[in-house]
């Protein structure tokens, strides 16, 4: 059995013992031996310090959440049809999530290489230029505009996520509080994506939807200057020279091309040559960075850190997230389009979910001090895949008590277990100085996952209603993918846990 056993603590959080897995336990021991942690603030320096790392969540969910419920009216905007296919709109949300999952790993080495305080700190300002972009857009009724202002945008949390995960790991030793802060991390992020929703959501119905965005910016500008004085200078920075340029390149040319290819998909058709010329490039250049990072001296990813347990916790989260995607992104569109709920109302109704996620995060830690992590990882699956089930299933006319209402509470428990747990087990697998690289590849899993989930679902959308007269059906078949995949997550993570 793959077992974790986390770090016996004192109340302070200490470590005292710690063996991240049965075959590892020696290596674990001379990992904490030799490490050397930064001296976290103190008092209440160190709470403001937590808060600035866990709020990265929070806005990076949020600016997800604050387009997704309002999308009807923002598409509007651009001169889009809300009763066209949902494939036409899924670029506002898909572009995000595109280059936050494409650009974390570098990010995540470059703050490894030059600091992961000052990375972060940059990613919160980029964030917020962009930010203000994004709502300008609005004034050149441009829908491509729009998109790529939020493709910028994404490249900010891109920066924030993995540096602020990483300073976690290089702050606190495994232990107790080390693992109560990854869970707040995901505590954050459906509070976020619900808090900002209802607000996007407010400023949409009432006011005008650009206001939400230029709000957020002001929150990360105002969060960067709060992180400039909380967080303390690094003691820990890469003394290597070089950087792997070319393997940055080569990884992110074919993140982009296949994740483009997936996404312009439903809406041009595989048929296109375009389309699957782009897919074609993509996996010749994802072969290319392989050779290329087994070749580098100094690799952008060390392939040192994977083992059959790494393996398995980002599949299964990878599967988890991309179900969750889909699932969060056709509920939306159902529950507006054929219940005529309003984007407030939509976002009342996700309230019990963000609370159910809150719980969720409570939990965690005690699940994984007592349960092996591939058992915690199935569980995450097995909520995934019956919220999927609950919202695919749901009549049209059906009271929102029943599914839907038990489809939020449920997946909650999808995000907020299976977040912390692949972050703390990535965390404690490899070295402080490698903990931006660790963070990276669980947060590049699961924002990739959501953008080419989208793509993957929008493809099943579109061949089932084709000809823009089928949406119920439509949506439906989008929605049975999110059980798929959620599904296919829980086979593996069951496989993992039992072998």
């Amino acid at each position: 059995m793959s077992d974790f056993t986390s770090a016996a603590g004192d109340p302070e959080g200490n470590v005292v013992s710690q063996e991240p897995y049965h075959h590892g336990k020696e290596e674990a021991t001379n990992v904490l031996d030799e490490d050397e942690y930064q001296q976290p603030p103190s008092g209440v320096q160190e709470l403001f310090f937590i808060m600035v790392l866990c709020s990265s969540q929070f806005f990076v969910q949020g600016a997800f959440g604050y387009i997704l419920l309002p999308l009807h009216i923002v598409a509007r905007t651009f001169g889009q049809d809300p009763d066209q296919p949902s494939t036409v709109m899924a670029w506002h949300v898909a572009g995000y999530s595109l280059t936050v999952g494409t650009f974390i790993l570098i990010a995540g080495k470059l703050g490894d290489r030059y600091g992961s305080r000052s990375a972060l700190l940059l990613g919160w300002i980029w964030f917020g230029v962009w930010s203000v972009i994004g709502g300008c857009s609005a004034w050149t009724k441009s829908a491509a505009f729009f998109d790529t202002a939020r493709a910028f945008q994404g490249i900010g949390p891109a920066f924030i996520l993995p540096n602020a995960i990483a300073i976690v790991g290089r702050t606190y030793p495994p232990g107790k509080k080390k693992t109560v802060i990854f869970s707040m991390f995901a505590l954050a992020a459906p509070l976020g994506c619900s808090v900002a929703g209802a607000i996007g959501s407010a400023f949409a119905q009432y006011v005008w939807w650009p206001w939400t965005m230029w709000t957020f910016a002001l929150g990360c500008f105002i969060v960067a200057v709060t992180g400039y004085f909380v967080i303390p200078k690094e003691i820990h920075k890469s003394k290597q020279k070089s950087f792997d340029w070319l393997g940055s390149v080569l990884g992110v040319t074919a993140l982009l091309l296949l994740n483009i290819s997936w996404n312009q998909a439903p809406i041009d058709r595989w048929s296109t040559p375009y389309v699957y010329i782009l897919l074609i490039l993509g996996f010749v250049f994802v072969a290319l960075f392989v050779f290329q990072e087994r070749r580098a001296e100094i690799p952008l990813l060390d392939m040192s850190i994977f083992n059959r347990h790494v393996a398995a916790v980002l599949v299964t989260t990878g599967l988890g997230w991309s179900s969750f995607g889909v699932w969060f992104y056709y509920l939306f569109q159902f529950i507006q389009r054929f219940r005529g709920v309003s984007p407030l109302d939509s976002a009342a109704q996700f309230a019990p979910g963000a609370i159910s996620g809150i719980v969720a995060a409570i939990a965690t830690p005690y699940l994984m001090w007592t349960m092996p992590t591939g058992w915690l990882m199935a569980i995450a699956c097995f909520a995934f895949l019956a919220g999927a089930i609950l919202q695919a299933t749901a009549p049209v006319h059906q009271s929102y008590w029943f599914n839907t209402f038990w489809s939020f509470v449920v997946m909650a428990w999808g995000m907020d277990i299976s977040f912390p747990a692949s972050a703390t087990i990535l965390s404690n697998t490899v070295r402080v100085e490698h903990q931006g690289v660790s963070a990276s590849l669980v947060n590049t899993v699961i924002n990739y996952s959501i953008a080419i989930g989208l793509g993957i679902a929008g493809t099943v959308e579109a061949q089932v209603n084709p000809a823009g007269n089928r949406t119920l059906q439509g949506y439906r078949a989008a929605l049975y993918t999110s059980v798929g995949l959620a599904g296919l997550g829980f086979g593996v993570a069951v496989v993992y846990a039992t072998c």
